[in-house]
């Protein structure tokens, strides 16, 4: 089994970094087969500028991101939920490396193919709004599951959030407690 922990918040030293430094060096000690994707560090331009009528002038990096994603049997992401929506690095990265022909295609009568079948995933979240408000009215799980991951094919595994960050009861034991849940998935391995 090879994981991709796909690291999505644009600060290093965010807690969602934080969280998948520990995931990625956890998975490490257990002597497990696993890749870092930082894109807090990579520098790469996160715009499709064009959409997908042409592609852009350098697709090195988001060839080397399917490469990765092509040997990976599960893939772990990392991101805060800001606005309802995953930040404009992770959803740039979505942009230019879920392509079509490479996690989807139409075949001749317009019915979607998912090419990316057999893979997993994990969602780790971090998100100022209370955890329950996911449950209630899913949003950005929803949409990763049925819109992103799903249309691809690749079946969401975990979901976790950890909610209500700097409001009342948020304390550095109910994060660490968080860090350590989300390493613990990794049992499942």
């Amino acid at each position: 089994m090879k994981i991709l922990v796909i690291q999505g918040s644009p600060d290093e030293g965010s807690l969602t970094h934080a969280n998948a430094i520990n995931y990625f060096e956890t998975a490490q000690k257990q002597g497990l087969d696993v890749e870092l994707i930082d894109l807090a560090v990579d520098q790469f331009d996160p715009v499709l500028r064009y959409g997908y009528r042409k592609h852009m002038g350098d697709e090195s990096y988001p060839k080397k991101m399917q490469q990765l994603i092509n040997d990976s049997d599960h893939l772990a992401f990392f991101f805060p939920v800001w606005w309802s929506a995953e930040p404009s690095v992770l959803k740039g990265w979505i942009d230019r490396v879920f392509t079509p022909g490479f996690g989807y295609h139409y075949d001749e009568k317009g019915k979607t193919v998912k090419l990316l079948t057999g893979k997993t995933a994990a969602l780790f979240i971090t998100s100022h709004a209370p955890t329950f408000f996911y449950g209630l009215y899913g949003g950005v799980i929803s949409r990763w599951k049925h819109f992103i991951l799903g249309f691809c094919g690749i079946k969401l595994t975990h979901k976790l959030i950890l909610g209500g960050l700097d409001k009342p009861g948020d304390t550095l034991d109910k994060r660490t407690k968080f860090i350590k849940k989300c390493a613990a998935t990794l049992q499942n391995f």
